[in-house]
């Protein structure tokens, strides 16, 4: 019993904690459009998440509220075979900007929005169970931000970040596995797919960080920005259960335990930088760079009552490259559209999110409701490309299984939209 423990606790923890780029930029109907084009220069309140230091270029105090709804989707193979198609259905992003003037060229923002998260559900019994059923990642975080303007050419700003994270996980641990009997050693082919468990995972943490940021306007319509967010160290407590029964040669035998379990997590620090470039007064363009360090989170340590795990990831740290532009068609209507490559940064197998690097293109328009009200709408679609990936699952013997999952046709639609008021 206690060997079934520690696999199906650490395993199920394991798949729950190392999902492969589970990073989110989905920060504003505008900005999701633009590829995220607006660390020079943002114009409202959503520069808390863009760029901080642009918050003393508004003169007004402004507000800014919106979703992101993402759906991604592919088909699936395992050695081969082709399983259900992975489709977890809708996610929402929310976010929420708000920023005020204060004297002495300084400015007061907050930024409600969600740095990570991941969501995957595959078919029942499919033959990677044992890996997943279905798993779901939420991260928001909660960011008070203070800029100032010490030279009409330069800002800067600094914030806290505050970030909460919640996971779920569900599995069949040791799907499709024979029997195996400790007292001999070995697996019983008279007993196969003895394994008839159902796990779920769930836990979450709060834990801080912050952000450095600056912005300098090089000539009237050209301007360059840095942002800096550091690392968060999560210490995950959740509640791990197991229902189900096993096949033996005395019949089937129940399971059912309920336990604590934890696990250290470290999301990356990230460096973005980039410009925008007013061309003329009616068309703009812009571009950003994110460098992630995804190495960070190699290794994922694992508390278990009376036991220890770790997991060793090997990620390597991933660049991001975004470019966007608008155009003011009309005085109360902009069309935008941009462009955005996305390094896939995991190098070991998971079925938590499907790999490949990532093609993402945008399509948005926004409208001047009235002088002071704004609503931009974006569509976001993206292709990762095909990859094969080699999962490893840990038997009840201790050995390791191997399988190549592979994913194709892989794609994500993002449906956003976002409500500015400037006061």
């Amino acid at each position: 019993m206690k060997k079934i423990l520690v696999l199906l606790v650490s395993a199920t923890m394991a798949t729950a904690a190392m999902s492969a780029g589970f990073g989110l930029y989905e920060a504003s109907a505008r900005g999701n459009v633009l590829g995220g084009a607006l660390v020079g220069s943002t114009g409202d309140a959503s520069a808390n998440y863009f760029n901080p230091a642009n918050l003393t270029d508004l003169t007004n105090m402004s507000v800014v509220v919106g979703a992101t709804f993402i759906n991604p989707f592919c088909d699936v193979d395992v050695d081969g075979h082709p399983q259900t198609k992975m489709n977890p259905g809708w996610f929402v992003a929310p976010t929420f900007y708000a920023s005020v003037p204060l004297p002495l060229d300084f400015a007061f923002g907050w930024g409600n929005y969600s740095e990570f998260g991941l969501g995957t559900k595959y078919g029942r019994h499919w033959d990677l169970a044992g890996d997943t059923l279905e798993t779901t990642m939420k991260q928001y975080t909660f960011n008070p931000n203070l800029a100032w303007k010490p030279l009409d050419w330069w800002s800067v700003a600094a914030g806290f970040r505050m970030s909460y994270i919640q996971f779920e996980n569900f599995k069949e641990p040791h799907h499709g596995e024979n029997f195996y009997y400790d007292a001999v050693g070995m697996a019983l082919p008279q007993f196969p797919n003895a394994y008839h468990l159902k796990s779920h995972l769930k836990g979450d943490d709060w834990d801080f960080g912050y952000n450095l940021a600056t912005s300098v306007k090089i000539a009237t319509n050209l301007s360059v920005g840095v942002v800096y967010r550091s690392r968060i160290r999560h210490n995950i407590k959740g509640d791990f259960n197991l229902r189900g029964g096993v096949d033996t040669p005395l019949g089937r035998v129940s399971q059912h335990e309920d336990l604590h379990a934890g696990a250290k997590l470290t999301l990356p620090q990230s460096v973005t930088f980039g410009g925008n470039w007013d061309a003329t007064q009616k068309l703009r363009f812009g571009t950003a760079v994110t460098w992630t360090e995804w190495s960070s989170v190699e290794t994922i340590r694992f508390r278990i009552p009376k036991y220890g795990y770790s997991e060793n990831l090997k990620w390597h740290n991933a660049w991001r490259f975004g470019l966007g532009g608008e155009y003011d068609l009309l005085d109360w209507m902009t069309v935008r559209t941009g462009y955005v490559y996305d390094r896939d940064p995991c190098n070991n197998g998971t079925t938590m999110l499907p790999a490949g690097d990532r093609h993402i293109i945008g399509l948005g328009t926004g409208f001047k409701l009235t002088e002071n009200l704004r609503l931009d709408l974006g569509y976001n679609f993206i292709m990762m490309e095909d990859s094969d990936r080699t999962i490893h699952l840990r038997q009840m013997s201790g050995a390791e299984e191997t399988h190549k999952f592979s994913a194709s046709n892989s794609f994500s639609h993002l449906v956003s939209a976002s409500l500015t008021y400037s006061f």
